[in-house]
C-alpha cells in the first residue's frame, strides 16, 4: 500500500519535472525564433563546395548566393596571411562556379577566403603536385 507522504513525494517530483520540461522547451523555442528572425545569416553568400583541379593547378569554388553580390576570393599561407587576390565577381542569386587559376605554388596546405559587404568564409584545402 502506497502512503499518503509517498503520494505527496511522487505529486512534487511530477510538479518539478513538468515545470523544468516546460522551461527547456519555451528555451529551445526562443532560441530557434532568435536564430530564424533575427540573425541575417540566411541572406549570406554559402560557400558550397571547394574542388582541386591540376595541370593547370585550379580551384573550383561552388558558391550559392541569395541575392546580388560582389564575392572577393584571396589566397591565404598556413597563417592565414593573404598573398594572391583575384579579380572580384559580381554574382546574380543563384548557385555559381567560380574557377580560379593558381599561382606557382609549393605543395603544402593553403586557404582559400570568399568574403562579401558583410561577411567571411575561409576554407583550408591541401595542394599536392608531385
Amino acid at each position: 500500500m502506497i502512503s499518503e507522504k509517498d503520494l505527496l513525494n511522487v505529486r512534487t517530483a511530477l510538479i518539478v519535472s513538468l515545470s523544468v520540461l516546460v522551461l527547456v522547451i519555451l528555451w529551445k523555442r526562443l532560441r530557434q525564433h532568435i536564430l530564424t528572425k533575427d540573425t541575417p545569416a540566411p541572406l549570406h553568400a554559402e560557400l558550397v563546395g571547394l574542388e582541386l583541379a591540376y595541370h593547370p593547378a585550379r580551384l573550383r569554388v561552388v558558391v550559392k548566393v541569395p541575392g546580388d553580390q560582389r564575392i572577393q576570393t584571396r589566397l591565404l599561407d598556413q597563417v592565414h596571411a593573404p598573398f594572391h587576390a583575384w579579380d572580384d565577381a559580381q554574382l546574380q542569386a543563384g548557385e555559381h562556379t567560380l574557377e580560379r587559376t593558381l599561382p606557382p605554388l609549393a605543395d603544402g596546405v593553403y586557404f582559400l577566403e570568399m568574403a562579401t559587404a558583410t561577411q567571411r568564409t575561409v576554407r583550408q584545402f591541401r595542394l599536392q603536385q608531385a
